[in-house]
């Protein structure tokens, strides 16, 4: 499902069918019950250089996918492909290298960081690990991305607790670019800090995918954080991709009902500006265990068919480079 791009070179990121099934046990013999579904036959791909914006409520599996492809968590099925080489069913130790390539930026910056070492020497630990630098060399590198992300280099020497949240966030961001990476994953980077903080984050991230040649995969439930930072947007819901295109294209006409209500939500902070009209969802997104048949989204969808209940609707490109998996369009 690739969509064109001013890019001739193959992409980065490529994501073909991927599954991610976590069983479930009985606590008689460790029998397998069920599975949970939380992603579900994925396929998305990013260009060097390119921000993917990945939207969807909490439980839609978004979270996952992007510890799917760092292999935090083992995916079931699919494939992972980084410039062309397939991860997915890599040994640990062949895994190892491509690790520099694709680093994460975790949601919370309170946990994310060990609180018994000085941050500096926590960003400098995977550069002695990876054999990048070590010692005073490395101590001179996390000073000076330390001052890239807007910190003091003396801060170094100091503890997590003595930082405030988007303080933290910077030094999850300086650990992620230590290793010189050609792609981030970024989990809801700022849903966990003030409105005023998160602007500045975003705009570091920006500086540095301009100034490094960053790509991102930027996950986020917030439509307003991430249209001001991709290029193209997927929606996922439930496991799967429902939709995807580029900023411009998603904003301006919304093909699937589960982006069109997404899209109506957001609050219009000019009141001269006509907001979109309300498109409510009823309900609560269902169990990724036992996810409605047919289309995922067919038991909330105020424009649902008979067709919708049955039969699971493939991806298909509604408009140039815009897809959408909806037996509506």
């Amino acid at each position: 499902m690739k969509t064109s791009t001013p890019q001739e070179e193959a992409p980065l990121l490529e994501i073909n069918n991927l599954k991610t099934h976590f069983p479930i046990r009985s606590k008689i013999f460790s029998r397998v019950t069920g599975y949970i579904y939380a992603v579900d036959g994925v396929t998305i791909h990013i260009n060097k250089g390119e921000t993917l914006g990945l939207v969807g409520e909490s439980g839609s599996g978004k979270s996952t996918l992007g510890k799917s492809i760092l292999r935090l968590v083992e995916p079931s099925s699919g494939e992972i492909k980084i410039q062309g080489t397939d991860i997915s069913k890599l040994s640990k130790s062949r895994m190892f290298p491509f690790r520099r390539n694709v680093q994460i930026v975790f949601q919370d910056p309170y946990s994310s960081l060990n609180p018994r070492i000085p941050v500096g020497k926590i960003v400098s630990e995977t550069m002695k690990v990876h054999g990048i630098a070590s010692g005073a060399e490395a101590e001179e590198k996390v000073q000076k991305l330390f001052e890239r992300v807007g910190l003091r280099a003396s801060q170094t020497l100091n503890y997590a607790n003595e930082f405030s949240g988007g303080q933290r966030q910077r030094i999850g961001i300086a650990r992620a670019l230590a290793l010189n990476p050609k792609l981030i994953i970024a989990d809801e980077p700022v849903s966990a800090l003030d409105v005023s903080v998160q602007a500045q984050i975003i705009n570091l991230f920006m500086d540095l995918q301009e100034e490094f040649g960053l790509s991102y995969l930027f996950i986020a439930h917030d439509l307003a954080v991430v249209a001001h930072i991709s290029h193209r947007i997927a929606v996922m819901y439930l496991g799967k991709i429902v939709e995807i295109a580029d900023k411009s294209k998603l904003f301006k006409n919304p093909q699937h009902p589960y982006t069109q209500a997404l899209l109506s939500a957001i609050p219009t902070p000019n009141p001269e500006v006509k907001a979109r009209s309300r498109e409510l969802i009823e309900g609560d997104i269902p169990s990724p265990r036992n996810p409605p048949p047919g289309c995922r989204f067919h038991s909330r969808c105020p424009k649902v068919l008979d067709q919708c209940r049955v039969e699971v609707p493939r991806m298909t490109e509604a408009q140039p480079g815009h897809w959408v998996a909806c037996h509506l369009c």
